[in-house]
C-alpha cells in the first residue's frame, strides 16, 4: 500500500501554502483572515483562532482571546467515522406491521407530566451491514483526506467566509468535505460548518462526528453553563473561562435538542449514540453550524455580588449578536403576552360554555391571548385528548369559528394547542404508498405519531395548521406531545437508518414552522418540550428558537393548582397554607429555570404554568404579586389555572398588574431585556433583583425577598448610565423613590424595605 502520509503530505502542505499565499494578501483592521506558510490565521477582534496544516492532521495550534491562548495544545478541527454499504446497495427501510414499536399513556411525577412508555424489543433487520470503519482524526485524517482547494469570499456586506475543501485518497474514494468558517465584522465571533458529499458510487454512513474539540488549558477550565443541561441533552451555549471569568469564549452549538454534544471538556458536535448520516451516490450533508464568541474585561466587586465580564457580555453583545445574525426575528406587533393556557385544572374537558365564561375573565383581567388547549378537537373513532385533526368536538363546539370570533371581540388573540398524532383508524395503512405516520408504530390514546421525515406527513402538518389559523382566525399555536425521539424508518421515507431519523425529523419539525411562517407570517408558533423530544423534555436552545416564536421549556408544572385537572369545586380539600407555599415554589422555580436560560433571549421561554387558581384565598395578594414579578423575568407567557376560582380582588389586581407591564413594555421595551450582572442570583431565601433595562438605563428592576434577609438593604443598580440621572419610583407601593444618579445607583445609594417574601418593581426613569 502506498505511503500517503509520507508521499502524499508534503505535497498536500506546499499546494495549501502556495494557494494561501497566491491569493489572499494581508488586510488591514482586525477582522481578517490571513495565511502564513501552512497556516491560516482567522482573526475576529479579541478573537483569533490559528489552523495549522501538518502530517499530524488539520488543528487548530492556539485560541486567542486579548492575545492569551486559551489552549494547551493542538486541538482536532475535525473527526469523524466513515463507514460502507455491504452489499453496496441503498439500505431500505421497514413496512408497515400492526404491532407497536412504542406505547404511551399519561403519568405524572412531583407535579410534573410525565409519560409512561413501553417499547418493544429492538429486532429490525436491515438490507445492509456497515463494514470497513474508519475513525478520521490526528493523523488518520492526514492518511485519509488531501487538502483540495479553499475560497474567500464575502456572502454580504460585513461578512468574510473562508472554505477549506479536502478529497479522500484511495482509501476512501470519491468523497469530499468543507470545512466553512465565518466571521462578522464587529463581531468577536468565528463560525464554523462542514458539509460532506459522496462524489463516488459506494454507499457510505458517516457517525461519530465532532466540530471541535478544544483542548483546553488548565487556567481555562472553568466553564458556565449558559442554557441547561437536562435529562440527559447538552446544553447549547457554555462559557469556557479562567477562573475570575474576564477572559474566555462562549461556546454556542447550533444543532437540536438530543442530536448535539457540546461538553464542558470543550467538544462540540453531534451526540454519537443519536446521530449519523448515510451519503448515497450524489448525495450531500451539511452539518448545523457552531461558533465561539470571545469576552475579556475586568470583573470586580459591586456592593452585593460580582460583576465579571462573562456577565455583561451576555447581557450585552452576545444577545444582540444572536437576535442580529442567528435567531429568528420575532415582529413586536405579534406580541401574545400575557397568554392564557386553558390546560390547568380545565384539562381536556373544555366546551363553548365554559370556554366562553373563561374568556369574559380572561379579558377583564387584560390578557393578550386565549389558548385552547387539548380537549377542542375531534379525536375520532377511540381517540382520546391526545390526539389531533382540524375539525372541533361538534357536541362541545358546535360553532368553533364563532368562539374564535367571541375570543377576539374581547380584544385577545384567539389560540390553539395541536399535537402529532393522527387517528389510527382513519388513517390509511396500505402498502400502494408509505404512510403518513413513524415506523415501527408510536401510539398513544388511539393515535399515531406523524413522521417528520416524509414530505406528504409534513406537509399535512403545515396544511393543518395553517387551515385552523384562516377558519377559525387562530393566531397563536401551541405544539405538543412527543414522537421523534423514538425513530422512524419507514420504507419509503426520507430516514434510511434509526439514528439518522432523529435529526431528520427534528429537521423536518423546523420545515414546517418556516412554511407555516411562510403562509401565515401572522402566526405565533410555540414548540413545547415534548414534541422536541420526550415527556419532559429538553430545554430550549439556539436551534429551536432559529425556527420559531417561542418555546414552552420544560418541566410542565402545576404548584399550588390543587386537583390540577378539575375545576375548584366541594370535592376539593386542600390545606391553604400548603397551596400558598407551592405557589411560592412555583414561582421561584420559574424564576429559577429562566434564570438558567440566560443566554437566550428569556422573553421568547415559557415556563408552565402560574397558576391562576385560588383555593380559599390560597392565591392572596402577595403571592399574586410575586407571580407577577418572576415570569418578569422574561416575558408573562404563561398562566393557567381555573379562572372561575378567582375573587373580585383577583381580577381586579391582575388586570392592574398587566396593565402595568403593558405600559412599561410600551414604554420601554421591557420584555426584549434582562440583566442580572453584579447582583444576587436568584434565591427564595435572601434578597435578589434583576434589570429589564433599556440602552438609556430606563424601565423596571424587580425585587424580592425570600423567607429571610434583613427588613431593608442597599439595592444596587449597575446597569444604569454612571453619568445621567435617574427619577426611581416603587410602583407596587407606588412611593416616590427620589432623583438619584447613575452612579448613586451604581454604588447601592438606593435603600429598599421589603416584609419576608415582598416583592417591588421599581421603575427606572431619566430625570
Amino acid at each position: 500500500m502506498i505511503n500517503y502520509k509520507s508521499k502524499l503530505l508534503p505535497v498536500w502542505i506546499v499546494v495549501f501554502a502556495i494557494l494561501f499565499g497566491c491569493t489572499n494578501k494581508p488586510e488591514g483592521g482586525n477582522w481578517s483572515i490571513q495565511e502564513k506558510g501552512n497556516e491560516i490565521n482567522i482573526r475576529a477582534g479579541i478573537l483569533e483562532q490559528k489552523l495549522v496544516l501538518s502530517d499530524n492532521g488539520f488543528r487548530t495550534s492556539a485560541l486567542l482571546v486579548a492575545d492569551e491562548n486559551m489552549l494547551k495544545a493542538n486541538s482536532d478541527e475535525i473527526s469523524f467515522s466513515i463507514h460502507k454499504a455491504s452489499p453496496n446497495i441503498k439500505p431500505e427501510g421497514i413496512t408497515y406491521s400492526s404491532e407497536s414499536g412504542v406505547e404511551q399513556s399519561n403519568a405524572e411525577q412531583n407535579q410534573t407530566d410525565a409519560l409512561s412508555v413501553k417499547k418493544a424489543k429492538e429486532g429490525i433487520t436491515t438490507n445492509v451491514q456497515w463494514v470497513d470503519s474508519m475513525y478520521v482524526a490526528g493523523k488518520t485524517f492526514a492518511d485519509v483526506f488531501a487538502f483540495e482547494s479553499h475560497k474567500i469570499s464575502s456572502p454580504k456586506q460585513g461578512v468574510k467566509r473562508l472554505v477549506v475543501t479536502f478529497t479522500s485518497n484511495k482509501i476512501a474514494e470519491d468523497f469530499l468535505f468543507k470545512i466553512n468558517y465565518e466571521i462578522y465584522e464587529g463581531q468577536p465571533v468565528i463560525r464554523k460548518w462542514v458539509e460532506f458529499k459522496n462524489q463516488g458510487s459506494q454507499w457510505t454512513k458517516i457517525s461519530d462526528l465532532m466540530l471541535k474539540q478544544l483542548d483546553l488549558g488548565a487556567s481555562f477550565s472553568q466553564a458556565t453553563l449558559l442554557t441547561p443541561a437536562v435529562r440527559g441533552v447538552d446544553p447549547s451555549m457554555v462559557a469556557y473561562r479562567n477562573e475570575a471569568a474576564t477572559t474566555g469564549v462562549i461556546s454556542v452549538s447550533e444543532i437540536p435538542s438530543k442530536t448535539r454534544h457540546l461538553s464542558v471538556d470543550g467538544s462540540s458536535g453531534y451526540n454519537p449514540g443519536y446521530f449519523e448520516w448515510v451519503l448515497g451516490p450524489g448525495e450531500t450533508f451539511e452539518s448545523e453550524p457552531v461558533f465561539d464568541y470571545a469576552f475579556s474585561g475586568e470583573s470586580y466587586k459591586t456592593v452585593s455580588a460580582a460583576s465579571t465580564a462573562l456577565d455583561r457580555c451576555v447581557e450585552k453583545g452576545f444577545t444582540a449578536f444572536l437576535n442580529k445574525y442567528i435567531l429568528k426575528p420575532v415582529d413586536e406587533t405579534k406580541n401574545v403576552a400575557p397568554v392564557f393556557c386553558t390546560w390547568t385544572n380545565y384539562n381536556s374537558n373544555i366546551n363553548d360554555k365554559n370556554m366562553r365564561e373563561a374568556a369574559d375573565i380572561a379579558s377583564e383581567i387584560g390578557f393578550e391571548c386565549f389558548q385552547l388547549d387539548a380537549g377542542w378537537s375531534d379525536t375520532g373513532p377511540d381517540g382520546g385528548w391526545a390526539v389531533s385533526t382540524t375539525n372541533p368536538r361538534a357536541k362541545e363546539f358546535p360553532d368553533m369559528k364563532g368562539l374564535g370570533e367571541y375570543i377576539q371581540s374581547k380584544n385577545m388573540k384567539t389560540g390553539m394547542w395541536y399535537s402529532v398524532f393522527i387517528n389510527e383508524q382513519e388513517t390509511d395503512i396500505s402498502a400502494s404508498e408509505p404512510g403518513l405516520f413513524s415506523l415501527p408504530l408510536i401510539r398513544r390514546a388511539g393515535g399515531l405519531g406523524l413522521s417528520f421525515c416524509y414530505e406528504k406527513s409534513r406537509k399535512k402538518y403545515v396544511d393543518e395548521i395553517v387551515y385552523l389559523n384562516k377558519t377559525f382566525g387562530a393566531t397563536y399555536f401551541k405544539q405538543d406531545l412527543s414522537n421523534i425521539c423514538y425513530g422512524d424508518i419507514a420504507r419509503g421515507h426520507e430516514s434510511r437508518t434509526k439514528k439518522e431519523s432523529y435529526l431528520r425529523g427534528l429537521r423536518g419539525l423546523f420545515a414546517t414552522q418556516d412554511e407555516i411562517l411562510r403562509q401565515s407570517p401572522e402566526t405565533w408558533l410555540q414548540l413545547s418540550h415534548e414534541i422536541y423530544w420526550e415527556t419532559p423534555g429538553p430545554a430550549a436552545d439556539v436551534a429551536v428558537l432559529k425556527h420559531v416564536d417561542s418555546y414552552h421549556a420544560s418541566p410542565n408544572e402545576y404548584w399550588g393548582a390543587g386537583n390540577r385537572k378539575t375545576l375548584v369545586d366541594d370535592t376539593w380539600n386542600f390545606d391553604v397554607d400548603s397551596l400558598k407555599q407551592q405557589l411560592r415554589l412555583g414561582a421561584f422555580r420559574a424564576r429559577e429555570i429562566m434564570y438558567n436560560h440566560r443566554g437566550l433571549p428569556l422573553e421568547r421561554i415559557e415556563i408552565f404554568g402560574a397558576a391562576t387558581t385560588n383555593y380559599k384565598g390560597s392565591l392572596s395578594s402577595d403571592v399574586l404579586d410575586r407571580q407577577i414579578c418572576s415570569w418578569l423575568m422574561g416575558s408573562p407567557l404563561s398562566y393557567s389555572g381555573d379562572l372561575t376560582s378567582l375573587t373580585q380582588e383577583n381580577i381586579k389586581q391582575y388586570r392592574n398588574r398587566f396593565a402595568l407591564l403593558k405600559r412599561l413594555n410600551q414604554q420601554y421595551g421591557i420584555y426584549s431585556h434582562f440583566q442580572y450582572s453584579g447582583v444576587p442570583a436568584p434565591t427564595d431565601e435572601d434578597w435578589h433583583w434583576w434589570g429589564k433595562l433599556n440602552d438609556d438605563g430606563c424601565g423596571a428592576v424587580v425585587v424580592l425577598r425570600g423567607a429571610s434577609g434583613a427588613d431593608s438593604r442597599s439595592v444596587n443598580i449597575p446597569w444604569v448610565n454612571a453619568d445621567k440621572k435617574y427619577t426611581l419610583k416603587a410602583l407596587f407601593s407606588g412611593k416616590d423613590l427620589g432623583e438619584f444618579s447613575g452612579q448613586q445607583l451604581h454604588d447601592g445609594e438606593l435603600n429598599l424595605s421589603l416584609h419576608q417574601f415582598g416583592q417591588e418593581i421599581i421603575e427606572v426613569s431619566l430625570k
